[in-house]
């Protein structure tokens, strides 16, 4: 049977000191660094695609303004086209790689797909710039952790999920300029009704590093700054729940919609980059429909400016309207035909057309506080996020009395989505005790250094090593060529007078329909093994030759239960 495993040696507050010492080592080593590195990053590529591109192309005038998404577009889809680019995903991509760590993100095609991205916000397609900067903060964290374990030094070691994770929280906290939101949607991403709290202080830490830079390079500014001393009201408490239910309805038709939008352009027997060239040119037909209706394309871009414009009440009640439908359309467009960007920004802003029309409908005293409240509302449904969309509001306001109406918009939302996400990699929440030992292979936790007997062996010697030697209840029988025979305990040695026993061997004994299982299988299906049986051990062996390679006890599946306990509570 498998020998006893050493113990530390360490009391409670020891191994609690322990694994503190060894968070902040990781902290101070790798985090920290990893969020400048992503900061700097991020204002690069925020460079790149406001100043660089969008700014000189905001000087051509209208027409010129008006024809540039069906040009970007058209790029975005030859990138994606010439490199091979699998999917154009990004913050989901993220999403993905995290809930499948194998798969990860596809590196030979990850400059491609920032090349895309640029080409789709750059030239005016209704996409933000989050989705690519938490893709980006992401991709530097995942690649830079896979390197460092790659070195297998116990001081950089880490998971790369939980660092993939607080590389995007960086992202978003740079280009959002706001810190405590990037990481909490760092930890609420991967889950609908549940938290990645595993990553919590490290994306804590990136996130602080990351906006610290970044503001050094950019303009740090709120991002929704208000013009007006708020004052928390009963009304606004109250007006907060059917803006709430308003949201969340709309955040089901434009995912409907969207859905609607990708399936037909998907349906499209041409190539990648046609189907993008279509959409660009739907997106100057949407652009030049607002240009008409309202006298600027308020759908192109991510549409920060327009959300500002409404923001500060310079639309009314019709002119809302047109803008929440439009820029619906327009992102459903971008999106379902193939563009490369971030969906928040673009939601945030019909989430503030829609609450800019329930300030023109009020006549609050302060225009733009149910503006701000569905920019919470819609966000909240869209992304299934209660807790980033009310703190993004504090942080991208400078308002912390708008939280609380924010939070009762942004609920009254959420459960009005029932849970229908734009995210298809979301997962409902963390998997179980019984579903995580399901991912745990028998290879991890199997021990290795196995005491084990031979058919030719006397029953007198077996019962010596056995009762006397290791004081097991069974061992496993393998013959010269280490080939798995069948398991012999005390149990059938008992049934064989003593008297017999310098004569008889294991072979007359051995039990060879003993169920087996192979390395690849889950704790999972040992406890099940183990838990319909009287049996304490379950031989592990090689699927192709049935060597013995290992052996699990029930104390191995108990470790392996705690552990997942312990991961699940962290």
């Amino acid at each position: 049977m498998a020998t006893e495993r050493e113990d530390d040696g360490l009391t409670p507050l020891g191994q609690s000191l322990g694994e503190s010492l060894s968070v902040a080592r990781h902290l101070l080593l790798v985090v920290a660094p990893l969020g400048l590195v992503v900061g700097a990053a991020i204002a690069a590529y925020d460079w790149v695609v406001n100043e660089l591109l969008w700014k000189r192309f905001a000087e051509l005038g209208i027409p010129a303004r008006l024809a540039l998404p069906a040009l970007g577009m058209l790029l975005t889809g030859l990138v994606l086209h010439w490199f091979r680019v699998r999917s154009s995903a990004m913050a989901d991509e993220v999403v993905k790689a995290y809930h499948d760590p194998e798969s990860g993100i596809p590196m030979d095609t990850a400059g491609a797909k920032l090349v895309a991205s640029v080409a789709t916000m750059g030239f005016g397609g209704s996409a933000g710039m989050e989705g690519a900067s938490k893709w980006l903060g992401a991709t530097i964290g995942t690649l830079v952790q896979g390197r460092l374990n790659a070195l297998k030094l116990r001081a950089f070691h880490w998971d790369r999920r939980t660092t993939l994770l607080a590389g995007g929280a960086a992202g978003i906290a740079a280009i959002f300029r706001a810190p405590l939101s990037g990481a909490i949607m760092g930890i609420e991403s991967p889950y609908k009704h549940d938290l990645a709290l595993d990553a919590l202080a490290p994306g804590l830490v990136a996130s602080a590093t990351s906006f610290w830079i970044f503001s050094r390079l950019r303009p740090g500014s709120p991002y929704f700054p208000i013009r007006f001393h708020y004052e928390l009201s009963t009304r606004d408490m109250l007006v907060a729940v059917p803006l709430g239910v308003s949201a969340g309805l709309a955040s089901h038709l434009f995912l409907a919609t969207l859905r609607r939008i990708r399936k037909r352009f998907g349906d499209m027997p041409f190539p990648i980059y046609v189907r993008t060239g279509i959409g660009g040119v739907a997106l100057v037909a949407i652009a030049y429909a607002a240009y008409r209706a309202v006298g600027s394309p308020v759908t192109l871009q991510a549409g920060l400016p327009v959300a500002n414009r409404l923001l500060n009440g310079q639309y009314v009640l019709w002119a809302c309207l047109v803008i929440f439908s439009l820029k619906l359309l327009a992102t459903a467009v971008t999106f379902g035909s193939g563009g490369v960007g971030g969906l928040f920004v673009p939601t945030a802003t019909i989430g503030a057309a829609l609450g800019a029309c329930w300030d023109a409908l009020l006549s609050h005293g302060h225009p733009g506080v149910y503006t701000i409240l569905g920019i919470a509302g819609f966000s909240a449904a869209s992304y299934n996020s209660l807790l980033f969309s009310a703190v993004f509001v504090a942080e991208a306001t400078g308002n912390v009395f708008l939280v609380a109406p924010a939070l009762i918009a942004s609920t009254v939302a959420f459960l009005v989505s029932a849970g229908v996400s734009n995210s298809h990699a979301q997962r409902k929440k963390r998997p179980g005790l019984d579903e995580k030992l399901g991912t745990v292979p028998l290879e991890r936790i199997m021990t290795r250094r196995i005491v084990t007997t031979s058919p030719d062996v006397t029953l007198e010697s077996f019962a010596h090593s056995v009762l006397v030697g290791h004081q097991f209840k069974a061992l496993p029988v393998i013959d010269e060529r280490g080939i798995f025979q069948g398991m012999v305990g005390l149990a059938q040695l008992r049934r064989v007078p003593m008297v017999e026993w310098k004569r008889a061997v294991v072979l007359e004994l051995l039990d060879a329909r003993v169920p087996t299982l192979c390395p690849h299988h889950s704790a999972a299906d040992a406890e099940r093994l183990l838990g319909g049986g009287t049996a304490d051990y379950v031989p592990i062996v090689d699927p192709g030759s049935y060597r013995l390679v290992g052996i699990v006890s029930r104390s191995d599946l108990y470790r392996a239960r705690g552990q997942a306990t312990a991961e699940r509570a962290a």
